[in-house]
């Protein structure tokens, strides 16, 4: 198979091809975060203080639409990842066509829903009267360029899922960059308020998505499809729907979660939605490196499933849980003995309510960071099970964390510092379920791989020709 610039995951150390997949990937999300902080530095400084609260009372109901979308597409890349480990070029090209064709119509559907829908959701969080114009405003420019993040959602996807993390680095390095002075000429000289961070945003993902465009066509022709594998299979779509959707309703889950958790919050002033938005954008960073951890792990268990490499899955998963163990330990000491410096970039001493909005801030890290090895394990053994196949379980665990935040959020509403320890209690709850899930999950597949001696992915799509 030819290599342009992927990387194949069934071969050399797990360790090493994960930490250093890893890498790239949390350089990428690193530049993406450099989009919000920035949004939010030059809203707070040139706009209001105010203004960042609004942002953050307010997106998570629309993120649910748009997350949908984004984890769905994230999940075909799955499959695009076995049959990439098993060695079938030609239908990796097919694959990348009904990911193209499938994409597109949950990108459409997502601009339609979030665009038409956008104050409603703002209202329908509770939000503040001060922030519900600002909030929408900011929104609705962001939900009309679904489209164009949708070409970076499919790029990135198959990009990593063929072992391929340093042109998603390169891409979020040059739309980083770029934010930053699209931010600075729209809420500077042109003094266009909420809605400039928003377009800043808006033309920064655009190159990124020009710059995806062009490195597929010249580094990735692997993906690169021609007449020939314009044939449309209905049990291909299947496939791809029963391992995105899955992945896309996760997402839902969270967020309907989060959305939940935002509301109560929302209830307890503009003082307390400030500072706890100040404390997600320090923990924001912590999470990334765990999450990008769960995403490495699922493409790498990918491709060693379609290689039937259960012992490289095995050790992968394991030692990366270690690593991320360690980790968290460190980062959650930095967070809680040093997350007030941090705090200081978003919000001016000047400002009235600064010490009760920095408070605000510090309980909620301290009550999250504590809970850091729960997230570790929950995001390392899911991550396992998404790359094994398994999304179910990995939905049914972000049931219970759905369960257990509407719990928190009902019947603690009026007690903040309760509040706080809501997500913590669902890692805590899902991570003990993951721990059968993912042993029986990886059993399961090592006996079959064992008795049957051929490629798991090939005994799959054998199963799926004899049912047609």
């Amino acid at each position: 198979m030819a290599k342009a610039s992927t990387k194949d995951l069934t071969q050399g150390s797990p360790t090493k091809l994960i930490v250093t997949f890893t890498l790239s990937m949390l350089l990428s999300s690193m530049m993406g975060y450099i989009y919000g902080t920035t949004d939010s530095l030059m809203v707070s400084h040139y706009v209001d203080p105010a203004a960042l609260g609004a942002i953050s009372a307010a997106s998570p109901a629309s993120s649910l639409i748009e997350g949908f979308a984004c984890a769905t597409i994230s999940g075909f890349s799955i499959l695009a990842g076995r049959i990439f480990g098993s060695g079938d070029e030609k239908k990796l090209r097919n694959v990348m066509v009904h990911v193209v064709l499938l994409s597109s119509l949950f990108v459409a559907l997502a601009t339609v829903i979030c665009t038409v829908f956008c104050r409603r959701f703002v209202l329908l969080m509770q939000t503040p009267d001060g922030f519900v114009e600002m909030a929408t405003d900011y929104l609705f420019v962001l939900m009309c360029a679904i489209p164009i993040s949708g070409i970076s959602w499919v790029c990135g996807g198959m990009f990593r899922a063929l072992g391929d993390s340093k042109t998603p680095l390169v891409v979020g390095t040059v739309s980083g960059i770029s934010n930053v002075g699209f931010n600075a000429l729209f809420l500077g000289p042109l003094d266009m308020g909420i809605e400039g961070a928003a377009y800043g945003t808006v033309c920064a993902t655009a190159l990124g998505a020009l710059l995806y465009l062009i490195f597929l066509r010249t580094r990735m022709k692997i993906l690169i499809f021609g007449k020939a594998d314009l044939r449309l299979s209905w049990r291909t779509v299947k496939t791809l729907l029963s391992t995105g959707i899955p992945l896309g309703l996760l997402n839902c889950v969270i967020t309907v979660g989060a959305t939940i958790l935002q509301i109560a919050v929302n209830g307890h002033g503009e003082d307390a939605v400030t500072g706890i938005a100040l404390g997600n954008r320090v923990l924001t960073i912590f999470w990334m490196v765990f999450q990008n951890f769960e995403s490495a792990i699922i493409y790498f268990c990918a491709q060693n499933l379609g290689a039937s490499r259960v012992d490289r899955i095995k050790r992968g998963v394991r030692n990366t849980l270690i690593i991320n163990l360690c980790a968290g330990a460190v980062l959650a000491f930095v967070g809680i003995f040093f997350g007030e410096y941090i705090y200081m970039l978003f919000v001016r001493s000047d400002h009235p309510h600064f010490g009760l909005i920095v408070d605000y801030s510090k309980q909620y890290l301290f009550t999250q960071a504590i809970f850091f090895p729960f997230m570790v394990m929950l995001c390392i053994w899911r991550g396992g099970l998404q790359g094994l196949g398994s999304t179910v379980p990995a939905v049914m665990c972000g049931v219970i964390e759905l369960i257990l935040r509407l719990i928190v959020s009902v019947f603690f509403a009026d007690n903040l510092t309760v509040l706080f320890f809501a997500g913590p209690a669902a890692w805590v709850f899902a991570s003990a379920f993951l721990a059968i899930l993912y042993p029986r999950a990886l059993r399961r597949i090592e006996r079959r791989v064992a008795a049957e001696g051929i490629s798991y992915f090939d005994r799959e799509e054998e199963k799926k020709l004899q049912k047609a």
